[in-house]
Parts: structure tokens; C-alpha cells; sequence
């Protein structure tokens, strides 16, 4: 039992000192908002933007670099509202104890 238990722990530790290559080619996303096709080639109204940033920052939580929205055509009338994201990098876990929820804890 104990051979047993040193054969698992200790190589999932030393995962853990295994350096992971980052390819910064890969790292980008995109997230999209339908519109109505009569809107035409103008720019995306606030509501849009809105919900494009909403999106971003469900996956992104530590923030986003985003290019400019572009719009897409689709189906039945519809457009998409496109934009490409890069989400900041997660160097260390950060705890902001001030705007924390503690409600969970108790």
C-alpha cells in the first residue's frame, strides 16, 4: 500500500514543475452577436457591444485585449456582429478579498 501510494503521488507532483510552451498564434478567440440584416455596413450599436463584452468576460476573467468588431453576414436575415479576443495571461491566482462574495462561506 505504501509502494503503491509513493508510485502515484510523487509523478503527480513532478507534473506539476513541467513547463508548458505557450503559442501566442492560438491563444485568440472570437465571440458573436446576431444583429438584423437591415442594420447594413454601420457600426455596432452599444446593445451589441454590450453583449459581445458580457460573452468576453464570461471566458476572460481577468480581462481581454480585443481588435475592432466586424460584421459578418448570415442566415435568414441575420448578421454577425464578430469581434477577436486574447484573454490576459493567469500568472499567479490573485484572491481580491475586498469585493469577494463571503456569503458562500457561511
Amino acid at each position: 500500500m505504501r509502494r503503491s501510494f509513493y508510485l502515484i503521488v510523487i509523478p503527480c507532483l513532478l507534473a506539476g514543475c513541467v513547463p508548458v510552451n505557450m503559442d501566442p498564434s492560438r491563444d485568440q478567440f472570437g465571440v458573436s452577436a446576431a444583429r438584423p440584416d437591415d442594420a447594413g455596413t454601420a457600426a455596432p450599436a452599444a446593445p451589441e457591444l454590450a453583449a459581445l463584452d458580457q460573452k468576453a468576460h464570461k471566458v476572460c476573467t481577468l480581462g481581454y485585449d480585443g481588435a475592432a468588431p466586424t460584421i459578418q453576414p448570415a442566415d435568414n436575415g441575420q448578421q454577425l456582429v464578430d469581434q477577436k479576443l486574447r484573454c490576459q495571461h493567469y500568472d499567479r491566482l490573485t484572491f481580491d478579498y475586498v469585493h469577494m462574495d463571503w456569503s458562500n462561506l457561511f
